[in-house]
């Protein structure tokens, strides 16, 4: 009975090794879409795990080797990252583990109970102890970018695997007979799963949190974006209707000064210099959304000395939702602006390009940095700002909208020059 029973604990064990691994890899690697090759390395692994559990000991020399030659094939198939860097991960992780389960074995060999039950107590203990090392590297090294959850929660957590392993304890050290002993592997065992499933929740809620602060953020960046848009085309339309109605006082004051009214006309010219709206237009390509933002940029622009240099060849109607337009330029713009802004170089003009190619609308834009560019682990540029929890998302939305149109982002910085580039499908 205890033979056949065996297999839960070893089943147990080898999906706690799969999770640890996934989610070890997962922090620091971006994973790859499921593949053949993928999915075979991830079966191989498990054979081992199930092969290699409890008989033999975690602790056998020949499965140090052999357990990272199959993560480096995991990482290999199944994680886009360096040929080096999935090398290090994989001897790293089985170093770690190696180093967990050796003091865990030492310290459970002082426990007075039978070798066997020691076998299995101090392979349920390293595991985990490894989900605690292993969502706490995740929880620091994601901490960096997102401060999704206040820190006092990730401590909490640690009581449910400091908890397990009390129970561990108790169970086996109480145990006697065959019969129990069984009963304590099994009761264990689904503490282990119990372990993972909690954990592994709680990192799928906190990554959707995470999501839909993005999502909020977005949502309000178009809403404001769109307010913009909508008042700058108004203003254009005052201005046209101003300018048409400037024609008809200009033939008045013509018909005045004629009749040598000087009175009249000196009273007519203060009131339209006083009703006057002035207004900085560079950008008149005919797209209402794409001049209004331009525009409205360029007043703020002008005020803080930077220049724009145009370059846009786009038709008045484009086959892109105004909003999703409007929020890739305005943060665009913003980005290059906050960039310029605070350098102390001479010739701050940022470069606008835009068009269309090949059922696509395609938009450069470049200037001129002086701060140094950081990035995430995914490559992500992170913020220069003090409060990078609340900064950072103009990029993020960004990618986001050319993704919704199966398009790309390109950047590129060399030479002090930042450049940017974002394409965006019709088709």
């Amino acid at each position: 009975m205890y033979k056949f029973g065996d297999y839960i604990p070893k089943t147990a064990m080898a999906v706690t090794s799969m999770w640890i691994v996934r989610r070890f890899l997962g922090t620091f690697c971006e994973k790859k879409e499921r593949s053949f090759l993928s999915v075979t390395a991830w079966i191989l692994y498990f054979i081992f795990q199930i092969y290699f559990q409890i008989d033999t000991g975690n602790l056998h020399v020949i499965t140090l080797p052999l357990t990272v030659v199959l993560l480096f094939n995991i990482a290999l198939w199944g994680y886009y990252s360096t040929g080096k860097e999935k090398c290090f991960l994989s001897v790293m992780l089985c170093a770690l583990w190696f180093l967990i389960e050796m003091l865990t074995f030492v310290m459970v060999s002082g426990v007075p109970m039978e070798h066997e039950s020691q076998d299995v107590l101090g392979t349920i203990i390293s595991k985990m102890l490894m989900i605690v090392l292993v969502y706490t590297i995740s929880v620091f090294w994601n901490k960096r970018y997102d401060e999704a959850v206040s820190g006092h929660f990730y401590f909490y957590f640690l009581f449910l695997p400091g908890g397990s392993i009390f129970i561990a304890l108790s169970l086996f050290y109480s145990g006697g007979s065959e019969n129990s002993r069984f009963l304590a592997t099994a009761s264990v065992s689904v503490l282990l799963l119990f372990n993972v499933v909690v954990f592994e929740i709680y990192m799928k809620i906190n990554e959707l949190f995470m999501q839909e602060k993005e999502r909020i953020i977005y949502a309000k960046q178009a809403e404001i974006i769109s307010a913009n848009t909508e008042e700058q085309k108004k203003m254009i339309e005052d201005f046209h209707e101003e300018k048409h109605n400037l024609v008809n006082q200009l033939i008045v004051l013509k018909s005045e000064v004629e009749n040598c009214e000087t009175e009249e006309v000196i009273r007519n010219l203060n009131e339209i210099i006083k009703n006057c709206h002035y207004t900085d237009s560079i950008s008149e390509c005919g797209n209402t959304t794409i001049d209004a933002i331009i525009n409205f940029k360029y007043t703020m622009a002008r005020e803080w000395g930077i220049d724009f240099r145009l370059k846009i060849f786009v038709p008045q109607d484009l086959p892109v939702e105004q909003r999703d337009l409007g929020v890739v330029l305005g943060n665009a713009l913003d980005n290059a602006m906050e960039a310029v802004r605070g350098s102390s170089i001479e010739d701050k003009v940022i470069d606008i390009s835009m068009g269309t190619k090949k059922s696509a609308l395609i938009l450069v834009m470049k200037n001129p940095y002086e701060h140094v560019i950081q990035k995430d682990r995914r490559g992500m540029l992170l913020s220069s700002k003090d409060d990078k929890g609340r900064h950072g998302y103009g990029l993020k939305s960004i990618m986001k909208i050319a993704a919704k149109y199966q398009g790309d982002v390109v950047i590129e910085d060399a030479g002090n020059v930042f450049s940017l580039t974002v394409v965006m499908n019709f088709g």
